[in-house]
């Protein structure tokens, strides 16, 4: 008789998110392996979709910066885009040029009228759709108190320099140019496993206990007065710098502490441009990563049944 030996469980990886806050996300992904959460992070980072200007018609500038510096500026002012999902690609569009599916238009005339400097900021730009759906994102501020406090400088213009332009915006994703890229810092480690040798840390002081204690500058650990011993008070603020593992061995207890990682858990932060909430860039990242996937397993057995007609 045949024996088979049973296929591994598929793996049933899980988000659990830490805290949101503003534009910051902490999240651990568990219950898969490093290669899945890379892949994660490269998508937030490069496939997830936003808005950006990605053409300027510039009419007038008489200011210090030439054009191509301005288009630039233009082009990095993160653009709200929560709708991004109702708006085409410009090359999948089956319009000639651009349409109100595959692009959203802006203006921005700003003249300088006195002798002090004028600020142009990204408040001074006009979306030409009286409902826009897409604009920079501190266009509707209402705690901003001054145009500096929330709008993104473009340029200063001096007594009768002058700013004319119409920006277009279109739908791209990060790894076609950074402008679209919806997050500035996306970055995970595996989640610390950390273990105390509570039998050799009786062999210290208390003040070597609390010196070894405050050589951690994440505060991973604390020491209770009440009873006299050290704890782990944030095991997740760990970033692997062993200083209190150097610690130990300048106290001459090495096997103190174990600082280990769990291989199957991994911790995410991830700050977005303000385009899109980091909730919203997780999400869309991971519809994106389960296309691949979905596109992967069709092209599969595409392939597996040509083969199979082939040997028919």
């Amino acid at each position: 008789s045949t024996t088979h030996t049973p296929m591994p469980l598929a793996r049933q990886p899980t988000v659990e998110i830490l805290s949101i806050k503003g534009n910051t996300l902490t999240f651990v992904l568990s219950k898969t392996d490093a290669s899945v959460a890379n892949a994660l992070r490269r998508v937030m980072i490069s496939e997830v979709p936003t808005m950006a200007i990605d053409l300027v018609e510039i009419e007038i500038n008489t200011s210090v910066l030439h054009d191509e510096f301005i288009a630039h500026r233009l082009g990095l002012i993160p653009l709200t885009s929560s709708k991004v999902s109702e708006f085409e690609y410009t090359r999948d569009c089956t319009c000639d040029r651009l349409c109100s599916r595959c692009s959203v238009e802006l203006t921005l005339h700003v003249k300088c009228r006195d002798d002090h400097t004028l600020d142009v900021t990204s408040q001074d730009l006009r979306c030409v759709d009286p409902n826009p759906i897409v604009m920079p994102i501190d266009s509707d501020d209402p705690t901003s108190t001054e145009k500096m406090d929330s709008g993104i400088l473009i340029v200063k213009l001096r007594k009768n320099q002058e700013v004319k332009l119409r920006a277009i915006a279109k739908k791209g994703v990060g790894k076609e140019h950074a402008k679209w890229q919806p997050t500035c810092g996306t970055t995970f480690q595996y989640e610390p496993d950390i273990i105390i040798n509570q039998n050799r840390m009786e062999e210290l002081s208390e003040a070597d206990k609390k010196a070894w204690v405050a050589s951690c500058p994440t505060k991973v650990y604390k020491y209770n007065d009440r009873v006299g011993k050290v704890e782990i008070e944030e095991p997740r603020n760990c970033t692997f710098c062993m200083e209190c593992k150097q610690k130990a061995i300048r106290f001459g207890k090495p096997d103190l502490v174990q600082i280990n990682v769990k291989q199957d858990r991994f911790i995410f932060q991830v700050e977005t441009t303000g385009s899109l909430r980091p909730d919203e860039v997780l999400l869309s990242a991971l519809r994106v990563l389960k296309d691949k996937l979905n596109n992967i397993e069709t092209h599969t057995r595409q392939e597996a049944e040509y083969k199979e007609s082939e040997f028919e």
